[in-house]
């Protein structure tokens, strides 16, 4: 009979505001399990979303698994007739984006609203890609419309983005601020469903 011998070093504590925090625009992410520590499986990261800010339309060919920790977050998603609908999620809800689905995510209150993302390993490669590493303990930058360079740099990410298996419909967009215009908007509508 064999013995298994146990590895010391595979069981790791991440305490709060531990892991790699990276800002992509005006969202700002902690990783709590990167690849390199689960055999590059998966990855979870933890959000932190200020009042107004969101995440674009786009998806990849991997599902997303969101879990709401406080406040809450309006996810977009499409019926069976391909038409909008968001749904908000508060403490303790899970939504789950299959793989392909078109998906976004604001928070469309006044509150901050903090959540879980867990998905595969490809899917922090494609994050790691277009984020800036930043000190947890930094103040998250203003939530205000980018000059034009910054919202074309923002567009050249989305565009880009095919590289990482990442689709935006919004990479079609005639400049970068045309991209912020439609978050901007689309964080204003307040029609959302409690399913």
């Amino acid at each position: 009979m064999k013995t298994i011998i146990a590895n010391k070093n595979v069981v790791k504590k991440v305490t709060p505001k531990e892991g790699k925090t990276i800002q992509i625009g005006n969202a700002r992410l902690t990783w709590k399990a990167m690849g390199v520590d689960t055999a590059y499986g998966t990855s979870l990261y933890e959000m932190d979303l200020a009042p107004g800010v969101g995440i674009p339309v786009h998806n990849h060919p991997y599902a997303e698994i969101f879990y709401v920790i406080c406040g809450h977050v309006d996810f977009l998603r499409y019926d069976d007739h391909d038409i909008e609908e968001w749904v908000r999620c508060g403490p303790g809800d899970t939504l789950i984006a299959g793989a392909n689905a078109l998906h976004a995510f604001h928070n469309r209150t006044d509150k901050p609203t903090r959540f879980l993302s867990a998905s595969v390993y490809y899917h922090e490669v494609a994050l790691e890609k277009y984020g800036t590493p930043v000190d947890v303990n930094d103040p998250a930058p203003a939530n205000k419309m980018p000059n034009d360079a910054e919202a074309n740099q923002y567009l050249d990410v989305l565009k880009d983005a095919m590289n990482v298996h990442r689709y935006f419909p919004q990479q079609d967009a005639r400049n970068g601020l045309e991209v912020f215009r439609e978050i901007e908007n689309r964080n204003k509508e307040k029609d959302v469903i409690a399913r």
